[in-house]
């Protein structure tokens, strides 16, 4: 996905998932009586609902209350001590304490062994590592951690006593905590392998309130992290999240096998949908599973193929970390019985709601694009779907897959659609279009116009505002009252966004033929493209959302308070961007948020490539990734950094956190366009007939060897070390970990100065001296080209030095005597020089 200054994406991680408490020890083996006796008996937990109920009204208990000195507790990477204060467990509840307070002197110590991991710590607490004072703790688990610390108090001879007050002091935080624990404390009650949990919300002295998290359900299972204020509203920050070396590797526990869909839009665009899961349990055990869809629709039921009805829950409370990472669309299913691996089932759900948006002048906008259906929850899952929508006569409707028996009924349309192979995403698209039809064969392009221009853009045509950059995402959002603009008023016709069908649809055949000689056949049947309201595009398989706004001619972009970057970007990128996405992110995926980059990158680095073949005098890829540099390095106010530093490209969605606003953006689009450049030009051969040929080898094998699967860095790494020239094996193992480790896993923009002289030898020059490389660390790899400038004032390549460090000493051999050095001139590295 491309948008004008907001690129949305979505990201993944394993969800949290249950633990086990049935090792811990009870409170009542203690000797001040049996405190289960306060928890109500009719809250059975063999019924969810009443379990998730009893979970959300535990409290202290104020009858056996700890005095705590020099505890330590270690779980995965972080270290926790209670130097001195007052602990109480939560009631229990069946036997099973699942959580803890504390107030008093505390001190917790982790550090991530990931240099990007406490490059992000430094970013939000200042230093590589969490090291802070907490006076008070709300612990939640399903591990050992009761027992633990029953033992450490028996064999210390402390004994608990009644202490009214400190539970007390309790009651309202623990009864407005709780409930973002529960499901996920639920899951490991009713399943028959629970996974570890360990979670502490601490009031750090320096750093404020903070959480820490060991979830063995997710792939990272360490995550420490804040809810911090924003505009827009509270927002979760990751500060760090990684993985023990001796966690293993979490994983869903549910894999989709197929989706039915049946979706009928009503006159009054409220969707109601019947959908069927074909499902299949990759977990051993479990009874709770997840599925994604939006908040805006309502489940009715959700039922057993067979009509059996199952507990779920939506819209229930979550942990402050997924709300962030997904929000509130999600619902919970619960299963009678424990699910064996590899078993499959079928379920139906039920729903409806208003996902489908009015701007105005009959352009619509389908929100929450990604869930308006149901779905397992994981990036990456490609499988089959069969959907029938039935929507208003008046309006036209596109959406992925093969469409077929379109037909008229009293007023209503219905069609079919089924996918031709397995996707990993589904969508639609509807309004009042017009069409227009351009190429044949596997390369078919429709490309549908509304009729007319939404309300939004109108309102800037007729009143111009400067500083206008449209941004509809949200289609009731408001926008500043701008000022009276004189050029258009309102007895003007305006524009028709269907007058450039014909054009638009040219130009889209031939990107797909430019892009089949570099990725291979197009992967689908036809393509659709739509037009959205907003400044942003999406690809789906074999459909496109594109920006209305690329629909109109270039003045009247203009005349609506575009800036010509932004006017370039609908031009030169937008279009090609979702196109390239086709193969990138349709054919293969995102393994998850670490990896969003390489979808987005290579779509990005494919459209500019396009752009530049056609215009080459231009210089479009130049221009861009020049644009791209300014960005990384511009300076972020009152931090004395800059963008590059926010993160690498594998900390994904949460460098949308960082101090810099536009990090995610410039790192994931424009340093990840780099990081392809780089690797293209370390592949060219200028000399040979077809100079890009290992490039697109390497694209095409990671296309065809992972086709319909999950890519990561590591798939992308090893297809372009088959591909490697001697010259990119740098460490002589003919591996590439020293380009991915420093500029895909790491931040890092060196500069670069050179020292030399040059003497005569025979009819050469011995040209000598010192590259010198700063602004990275001192282990810093890097192949640069060096130039010679000649007589006449042109850089000449005379050779290239491998940089190991501050300084590098090189000797080369030039037929001229260079009257000074240049490095990198061609800009194949994303560098900068003195």
């Amino acid at each position: 996905m491309l948008a004008l200054g907001l690129v949305s994406a979505s990201l993944g991680g394993a969800l949290p998932a249950p633990f086990d408490v049935s090792r811990a020890a009870p409170i009542a083996s203690l000797e001040h009586g049996d405190p289960r006796q306060n928890l109500p008996a009719a809250k059975s937990p063999d019924d969810p609902r009443a379990l998730y109920q009893a979970l959300n009204e535990l409290r202290p208990d104020g009858e056996h209350v700890f005095a705590v000195r020099d505890l330590a507790l270690r779980r995965s990477a972080l270290d926790i001590t209670l130097i001195e204060g007052k602990l109480a467990f939560l009631t229990p509840l069946n036997g099973k304490v699942t959580g803890a307070v504390f107030t008093g002197r505390a001190h917790i110590i982790a550090t991530p062994r990931d240099a990007a991991e406490r490059r992000s710590l430094v970013n939000f607490v200042g230093v590589p590592l969490l090291d802070q004072a907490f006076s008070r703790a709300y612990f939640r688990f399903t591990d050992d951690t009761a027992a633990e610390l029953l033992r450490r108090f028996e064999s210390a001879g402390v004994k608990p006593a009644p202490d009214s007050d400190f539970a007390e002091e309790w009651i309202n935080t623990v009864g407005n905590l709780n409930s973002s624990h529960s499901l996920r404390i639920m899951m490991d009650f009713l399943s028959s392998d629970p996974q570890p949990y360990f979670s502490a919300a601490l009031a750090g002295a320096q750093a404020g309130p903070f959480d820490v998290l060991v979830d063995r359900r997710r792939d990272e299972p360490v995550l420490i992290g804040a809810v911090r204020n924003a505009p827009g509203g509270p927002k979760y920050e990751v500060w760090a999240s990684f993985a023990a070396p001796d966690a293993p590797p979490a994983g869903e526990n549910m894999l989709p096998v197929d989706y039915r869909l049946d979706t009928s839009i009503g006159d009054d665009l409220a969707l109601a949908g019947d959908a069927h899961l074909h499902l299949k349990a990759a977990h051993d055990g479990d009874r709770v599973f997840g599925v994604e869809l939006s908040r805006l629709l309502n489940v009715e039921s959700v039922t057993l193929e067979g009509g059996a009805p199952l507990v779920y829950f939506h819209n229930e409370d979550l942990s402050r970390e997924e709300l962030e990472l997904r929000g509130n669309d999600l619902v919970y299913i619960v299963l009678s019985q424990p699910m064996k691996l590899g078993e499959e089932l079928r379920l139906e759900i039920r729903y409806h709601g208003s996902v489908i948006g009015d701007s105005g002048n009959g352009v619509y906008f389908v929100g929450d694009r990604g869930s308006w259906y149901p779905h397992v929850l994981g990036l990456g899952h490609f499988t089959a779907f069969d959907m029938t929508f039935h929507w208003p006569r008046r309006l036209t409707l596109v959406a992925t897959g093969t469409p077929s028996d379109l037909r008229d009924d009293a007023g209503r349309r219905s069609g079919h659609w089924m996918s031709s192979s397995p996707i990993a995403i589904a969508g639609f698209n509807l309004g009042e279009y017009e069409k227009q039809v351009a190429g044949t064969g596997n390369a078919t392009v429709e490309v549908y116009a509304n009729r007319q221009i939404e309300d939004a853009i109108l309102s800037r045509l007729r009143e111009r505002s400067p500083n206008f950059v449209p941004n509809l995402h949200q289609p009731d959002s408001g926008l500043p009252e701008p000022p009276p603009m004189a050029s258009f008023s309102e007895g003007a016709a305006p524009p028709n966004p269907a007058g450039v069908l014909k054009q638009l649809g040219g130009r889209i055949l031939d990107s797909i033929h430019f892009f089949e000689g570099i990725n291979g056949p197009f992967p689908f049947d036809h393509l659709a493209v739509s037009p959205i309201p907003g400044s942003f595009g999406q690809g789906w398989p074999g459909l496109i959302y594109l920006s209305t706004l690329a629909y109109l001619p270039r003045e009247t972009q203009e005349e609506a308070g575009l800036k010509k970057g932004e006017r370039d970007e609908l031009a030169q990128l937008l279009p090609f961007h979702e196109i390239a996405h086709q193969w990138w992110g349709n054919v293969v995926g995102t393994a998850g948020y670490r990896d969003t980059w390489i979808q987005e990158a290579m779509a990005n680095y494919l459209s500019l490539m396009y752009a530049d073949s056609r215009k080459p005098a231009a210089h479009v890829l130049t221009t861009w990734l020049g644009r791209y540099r300014a960005q990384l390095i511009e300076a972020v106010p009152n931090s004395g950094e800059i963008v590059d530093d926010a993160g690498p490209l594998t900390l994904g969605y949460r460098l949308r956190a960082a101090k810099a606003p536009e990090a995610y953006e410039r790192i994931i689009y424009g340093k990840g366009t780099w990081v392809i450049h780089m690797l293209r030009e370390m592949l060219r051969d200028p000399a040979a007939k077809a100079p890009d040929a290992r490039f697109e080898a390497m694209l095409r094998s990671v296309l065809t060897e992972h086709r319909f699967h999950a890519v990561d860095a590591a798939d992308l790494q090893r297809a372009a070390e088959k591909q490697m020239t001697p010259g990119m094996d740098v460490e002589g193992n003919k591996k590439l970990d020293w380009f991915f480790d420093e500029w895909v896993r790491q931040t890092g923009i060196p500069r670069y100065s050179v020292e030399f002289q040059a003497r005569a030898r025979g009819q050469e020059f011995a040209v000598s001296g010192k590259l010198k490389q700063d602004n990275v660390p001192d282990y810093f790899i890097a192949s640069v080209p060096v130039y010679g400038v000649a007589p006449g004032g042109k850089p000449v390549l005379i050779g290239t030095v491998v940089a190991t460090g501050p300084q590098t000493s090189f000797r080369l051999t030039s037929h001229f005597r260079p009257s000074k050095l240049v490095i990198d001139p061609q800009g194949t590295i994303l560098c900068k020089t003195n």
